[in-house]
């Protein structure tokens, strides 16, 4: 990436940046790390998958948010996650045929929105097992509210992936499953133990999850992330990390060229 040219760029970037979250604020650090990253998966699948040491609790209600670019028209896969020993989808979304679909608990429900290729989109999946109900909004429009008939609860502490499908092997090991691996790119995945509205989602467009994080400490990965300057996280652009304090300025050199 190429660094700032010209120091009146540098005051016009860090005007922007102080009225966003200004200098001594926690918040100023925790945006930094959020949007600093895409990953992008390229033909051959790439792995990228919750690490062990992350706690998921069993849990009756949830928020899933992230955001994907698309590159080519095929098959895809956003996010998958499997209980402990078990094959089947408790929870993921992708497409195939032309149309989105939603995972849950074995089941499969398809939609006509497929998601336009190179485009970003944000999509978010709630659910309320209590409420008996899973709601999909795509870019913080409504889509569709499924009704469930069941109430039971995801399994606490199961594999999760971005980007590809997976399988658990007889040693414990997570592998791809080629086919439906995604094309494209993946940002700001995060995960919320409790169901969100739509208006809170909108207000938490910038905001980390409290069960899954953006952050790489939270993810093992065989291929390196890359820095993103041309995403919008609400009304904010991701190349705010450009006018981040000095102290961050190691973080930002191993992603730097």
């Amino acid at each position: 990436m190429n660094s700032i040219k010209s120091l009146s760029s540098l005051a016009i970037c860090f005007c922007i940046f102080m009225s966003a979250c200004p200098l001594g604020s926690s918040k100023r650090k925790k945006i930094f790390k959020i949007l600093y990253i895409k990953l992008v998966f390229q033909v051959q699948p790439c792995l990228w998958q919750l690490h062990s040491g992350v706690p998921v609790p069993a849990l009756r209600e949830l928020s899933v948010c992230m955001s994907l670019r698309r590159t080519i028209s095929a098959d895809w896969t956003g996010f998958e996650y499997k209980a402990p020993g078990n094959r089947e989808t408790e929870l993921g979304l992708g497409g195939k045929n032309g149309k989105l679909f939603v995972k849950l608990f074995g089941h499969e429900w398809q939609y006509e929105n497929n998601l336009t290729v190179n485009g970003w989109h944000s999509v978010c999946l709630t659910w309320s097992g209590q409420a008996q109900r899973l709601r999909i909004s795509i870019n913080s429009t409504f889509l569709i509210e499924i009704c469930l008939t069941t109430s039971q609860q995801l399994s606490k502490n199961g594999t999760l992936t971005l980007g590809v499908s997976h399988y658990v092997n007889a040693n414990g090991e997570i592998q791809p499953e080629t086919g439906t691996n995604l094309v494209g790119e993946i940002a700001l995945f995060r995960m919320w133990a409790r169901e969100w509205s739509l208006e809170e989602l909108k207000n938490l467009n910038c905001t980390d999850g409290d069960l899954v994080s953006w952050d790489l400490k939270q993810w093992t990965y065989s291929c390196p992330p890359e820095p993103s300057i041309n995403l919008h996280c609400g009304k904010y652009i991701m190349g705010f990390y450009f006018c981040i304090s000095q102290s961050s300025s190691l973080d930002y050199a191993q992603f730097s060229s």
